[in-house]
């Protein structure tokens, strides 16, 4: 049985023609243990979906699963829906959320003294969590005399704490900066739990693909691709995602022939080159994924000709823009060693080393 589990479920702000549809028939498994990241564009839906499974959020249409117990329903008249202080689950949130009048220690031990702990089995667990988040020293301080960094890692403490079934995060560290942000990537890592799953939503595809067992890409209220971060980088099921995770270039690009039952070669501006395919293009005319990382510069004949429009410094290389269009409307990027800084202008002649044929919408 799955720890958590979405059947088909609906949440509607609003009626009428001013209603706004933010989930549409969402369905999800969450095994023990097991981390899973909601990533897409803002008002895609992810933010929603996580306050639904919190209970901070009714539902309009199908079924919360937590374990075996149904703590959303909305499959009859009859709607069923147990309040967040009954799921037994944890949220951390990006605004961190701490009581400012109460030391770090009491934050933290707030969960426990809810419930029926007694004070040497509360004061134990604080120590342990502080221990966990590397905090110890500061258990008598407040919140307002820590850093943004340390004022989340008591937040993620907070919710270890009282051992939730199911541990929630809603953009934890969008307020952060990289060094600081990094730091709380190694922490959260360090509080998986193997009977605990883990939800977490962002916006920040380092963040998921660094942390993730399994990424659903959400766009209009709906699931449009749930798999692996490796997966979704390789493999990505529609333009949006390959665009979206990993910034992948997506252009158009004609089929010359089959070669085997999962690989074409194709033909843009003249080059020819390989790519992969979940099944044989139907047609002639097709889209086609190219990770800036995926191509280099070459002096063979046979080469893709771009001229160079920007180029940006990202410390370990260039990332280069070029006069090539993607389908959405921006232009196809390549990344360069730092070694090898193009000009406004120049004509570059690249080789392509992997490329994905986009599946046609069905």
């Amino acid at each position: 049985m799955a720890s958590v589990s979405l059947r088909q479920v609906h949440k509607t702000y609003g009626s009428g023609a001013q209603s706004h549809h933010a989930l549409r028939g969402v369905s999800l498994d969450l095994a023990d243990g097991e981390f899973v990241a909601l990533l897409g564009p803002s008002g895609s839906g992810k933010t929603t979906l996580l306050r639904t499974i919190a209970g901070l959020e009714g539902i309009d249409g199908g079924e919360i699963l937590i374990g075996s117990d149904a703590v959303s329903s909305a499959l009859t008249s009859a709607r069923h829906h147990v309040p967040p202080e009954g799921r037994q689950v944890s949220v951390v949130f990006q605004s961190h959320a701490l009581w400012p009048h109460m030391t770090v220690h009491d934050n933290i031990a707030f969960p426990l003294r809810q419930g029926a702990s007694s004070a040497s089995e509360v004061g134990r667990r604080v120590l342990a969590a502080l221990a966990a988040v590397e905090l110890g020293d500061l258990a008598q301080r407040f919140p307002g005399q820590l850093s943004g960094g340390q004022r989340q890692r008591v937040a993620l403490a907070r919710a270890m704490v009282g051992a939730p079934r199911v541990l929630l995060f809603d953009e934890p560290l969008a307020s952060l900066d990289t060094e600081l942000r990094r730091d709380m990537m190694r922490q959260i890592a360090r509080a998986r739990r193997s009977d605990m799953p883990m939800v977490y939503v962002t916006h920040n595809q380092e963040e998921a693909l660094a942390l993730s067992d399994r990424i659903a890409v959400l766009a209009h209220g709906q699931i449009v691709q749930l798999d692996s971060p490796a997966m979704l980088c390789s493999e990505p099921a529609s333009a949006m995602v390959a665009a979206f995770v990993g910034g992948g270039n997506v252009i158009d690009a004609k089929v010359l022939r089959a070669l085997d039952p999962h690989k074409v070669l194709l033909s843009l501006r003249g080059y020819e080159f390989i790519a992969r395919c979940r099944t044989l293009p139907r047609t002639a005319d097709v889209q086609v994924c190219i990770s800036p990382s995926a191509v280099s510069l070459t002096t063979q004949a046979q080469a893709l000709e771009v001229r160079c429009t920007f180029v940006f410094f990202q410390g370990s290389g260039h990332l280069v823009e070029t006069d090539l269009p993607r389908c959405n409307g921006s232009y196809f990027s390549c990344v360069l060693p730092a070694g090898l800084q193009p000009r406004q202008d120049d004509l570059l002649r690249l080789q392509v080393h992997d490329a994905w044929v986009i599946p046609a919408a069905s």
